[in-house]
């Protein structure tokens, strides 16, 4: 396991995480729920820490969940985390003026805001895909809970993201995508096999 861990730089010491940046899953995790995810943190205290997991559909598009969305344009929702997942969050790069009492998280990157100005974005005909990403529930960790896991090598933290990474990919492309802007030294990475079994 430590030539594993040299090979594949799995222990190098990460960062603090802050609102705005995204927690990278490394190759290692094998949860279900985390595997090869992608998540924006959005509020860390020290009490809790909150973030949405950007690039996994859930199955569903808006207008077959959201009562009112009138949408021409086939809008996923995707797994914000395993917490409180009949609530929905939104993203968007919309900002305040198009999006009022959102909240920017990172530089163009916003939270939430009056669902009733969402609705009428949405179903105005505007493009949603690339402006808004709806989630289903999020991933929340108690206090010391995100910081154990870090040091446990679970997670790469990446401070400056990119915004198209975030808005514009999903699935395991999106994953992969985090992993390349770290550079060539997690590069290794993306020829770890999905399934250990293949290797």
């Amino acid at each position: 396991m430590d030539d594993i861990n040299e090979i594949f730089n799995l222990t190098d010491k990460q960062p603090q995480p802050q609102a705005g940046s995204l927690l990278v899953a490394k190759p290692t995790v094998d949860d279900l729920c985390f595997k090869r995810s992608v998540i924006m943190m959005i509020d860390i205290s020290s009490h809790s820490s909150m973030g949405l997991m950007v690039n996994y559909e859930a199955g569903d598009l808006l207008h077959e969940v959201i009562p009112g969305i009138h949408c021409d344009e086939e809008v996923p929702i995707y797994i914000g985390g395993p917490v409180d997942n009949e609530r929905l969050f939104y993203i968007h790069t919309l900002g305040p003026d198009i999006i009022p009492k959102s909240r920017e998280i990172a530089n163009g990157i916003y939270i939430g805001g009056e669902y009733d100005a969402v609705k009428h974005y949405v179903n105005s005909g505007a493009p949603v895909q690339g402006k808004i990403k709806f989630m289903s529930g999020y991933s929340g960790w108690s206090v010391g809970q995100l910081e154990s896991e870090i040091e446990r090598h679970d997670w790469a933290v990446d401070l400056n993201p990119s915004l198209d990474l975030i808005m514009q990919y999903s699935g395991d492309e999106a994953w992969r995508k985090a992993v390349a802007h770290f550079g060539d030294r997690y590069r290794m990475w993306l020829n770890w096999p999905n399934s250990i079994i293949l290797n």
